[in-house]
C-alpha cells in the first residue's frame, strides 16, 4: 500500500545528481569512519566544503539527519557504527571505472528501489515488495501506447498506482486501471512528490507543473521497447538486516549497470565524431534534443525568439518557418538539468540558432582539449566559457 511509500523529504538539493556525485566521492573518502565518535563528526567538514551545502543543524552529527539521504540514494549505510559505502557509490564516484552518468545511475535505481524500504523503520522481509518507479513508468508507457504522450500527477499516483499496483504487473494491466478514492495528504504527499522529482532527472522524464511527463516522441516507439525492459523489478532474496539489505541492493556488477535507454531521435551517427567519443559530451547533446525541454523553454520566452549568440530573428529571416532555434544547456556537461520544487529548471538554458549551436559545441570541445579536461570544473567556469564564445561572435 502507498502508506509505506517514504522518502527523505525536504532534501531535494541533496538528491540532485551533480550533488549525489560529490557526496559519493566524499563518502568513499571517509569509508569505515566511526560515526559514533563522541568527539568528532567525520562527515561534516568534507561534505560541507566539497558540496557547498549546509548539513544543518550544526549541533547534530551529519549522519543523524542525512543518513536517509545517503541510503535512499543507495550510496551508504551504517553498520556497527561504521560508515560502509555501496558498490554503486564507488561507481558513481568513478573510483575504479568511469563515473556513471545520471541515466546509468537512475537506470540502476529504478528496478531495484522498493517499499517497505530497508532505509526506514518498519522494514521486514515478510512484507511484499512494491517497486514504485517500475509501477509509475509502466503506467506512463501504457499511456504512451494509447495516446502517443503520457504524464501522471500526484493525485493519480495515489488514486491509480497506490491503490492497485506493486510494479510487477505487465504493461497491459496499467492500461485498464480504474481510479480509487485514495487521496494524498500531509507528509505522505510531499514525500511521494519529491520521489517523482528525484527520478525526473533521468533524460526521458521531465517534472513540470506538478506532473511527471514521459519525454519521448511517438516516432521513438523502438525506445519505448527498451524502456519496458527497465521496468522489470530486480527481485532477489532479502536480508533481514537493514544495513546488509541496503548494501545488497547497491551491489553492482558490470552486467547489472543497465545501459541507459537511447532515444532514437536524440542519437545521430555524427555525435561520436563531433565529440571525439567522449561520453559526457554525448550526454550533453542528447539532453539538448529533449522535445519537451524545448517546448517548455519557448513557452516561457516571449516572441520574437532571438538567437542568444548572434541575435538572429529566425522567423524574420525565414518567414516560412515557425521557430528553428534550438536549446543549449550552458552548465557543466555531466550535470543533469537542475530540479527544483517547482519543476525542471530552465535558468541555465538559452535558445540559439543551429549554426551558433554547433559552433558553441565546437568552442567547448576546443577549450576542453586545450586545457586537457574531460569536463568543466564548475558551473561558473562553464558559464564563463559560454560567454567567452558569445563575445567572440562577429555580428
Amino acid at each position: 500500500m502507498i502508506q509505506d511509500w517514504r522518502w527523505d523529504q525536504g532534501r531535494l538539493e541533496y538528491f540532485r545528481f551533480d550533488n549525489i556525485r560529490i557526496i559519493a566521492k566524499c563518502l568513499l573518502n571517509m569509508e569505515a569512519a566511526n560515526l559514533n565518535d563522541p568527539n568528532l563528526d567525520p562527515l561534516r567538514d568534507i561534505l560541507e566544503s566539497e558540496t557547498g551545502l549546509p548539513f544543518a543543524p550544526s549541533h547534530y552529527k551529519v549522519w543523524r539527519n542525512y543518513g536517509r539521504v545517503f541510503a535512499c540514494s543507495l550510496l551508504a549505510t551504517r553498520h556497527q557504527d561504521l560508515l560502509i559505502v555501496t558498490d554503486l557509490c564507488r561507481r558513481v564516484a568513478g573510483s575504479e571505472t568511469p563515473a556513471l552518468t545520471v541515466d546509468e545511475y537512475l537506470s540502476f535505481i529504478i528496478p531495484r528501489f522498493y517499499f517497505p524500504s530497508p532505509v526506514f523503520q518498519g522494514y521486514s522481509v515478510s512484507n511484499p515488495q512494491i517497486f514504485p518507479f517500475c509501477a509509475i513508468l509502466k503506467y506512463l508507457i501504457a499511456q504512451f501506447y494509447q495516446r502517443g504522450e503520457a504524464n501522471i500527477n500526484i493525485d493519480e499516483v495515489f488514486s491509480l498506482i497506490g491503490a492497485n499496483c506493486d510494479g510487477t504487473e505487465n504493461i497491459d494491466f496499467y492500461s485498464n486501471l480504474s481510479p480509487s478514492n485514495l487521496t494524498p495528504s500531509g507528509d505522505l504527499k510531499r514525500q511521494v512528490r519529491e520521489m517523482l522529482i528525484f527520478i525526473s532527472q533521468v533524460s526521458f522524464l521531465k517534472w513540470h507543473q506538478n506532473a511527471l511527463f514521459l519525454d519521448i516522441m511517438p516516432e521513438d516507439s523502438k525506445s519505448i521497447e527498451e524502456l519496458e525492459a527497465l521496468t522489470i523489478p530486480v527481485i532477489k532474496e532479502r536480508n533481514s538486516s537493514q544495513p546488509d539489505e541496503i548494501l545488497a541492493i547497491g551491489t553492482t556488477h558490470d552486467q547489472e549497470i543497465i545501459a541507459p535507454v537511447l532515444i532514437g531521435t536524440r542519437n545521430l551517427p555524427t555525435d561520436l565524431i563531433f565529440t571525439e567519443g567522449k561520453q559526457v559530451r554525448v550526454e550533453h547533446i542528447r539532453t539538448e534534443r529533449s522535445p519537451r525541454l524545448r517546448k517548455l523553454y519557448f513557452e516561457m520566452m516571449e516572441e520574437p525568439y532571438l538567437c542568444d549568440m548572434c541575435l538572429l530573428n529566425a522567423k524574420q529571416r525565414y518567414p516560412w518557418t515557425e521557430n528553428i532555434l534550438e536549446i543549449h544547456h550552458i552548465l557543466p556537461l555531466t550535470s543533469p538539468l537542475a530540479i527544483t520544487s517547482r519543476g525542471t529548471s530552465l535558468d541555465d538554458i538559452v535558445g540559439v540558432c543551429p549554426n551558433c549551436h554547433r559552433s558553441v559545441h565546437a568552442y567547448y570541445k576546443a577549450w576542453l582539449n586545450t586545457h586537457s579536461k574531460e569536463d568543466f570544473d564548475s558551473k561558473p567556469e562553464a558559464k564563463e566559457v559560454y560567454l567567452e564564445a558569445k563575445e567572440r561572435v562577429i555580428l
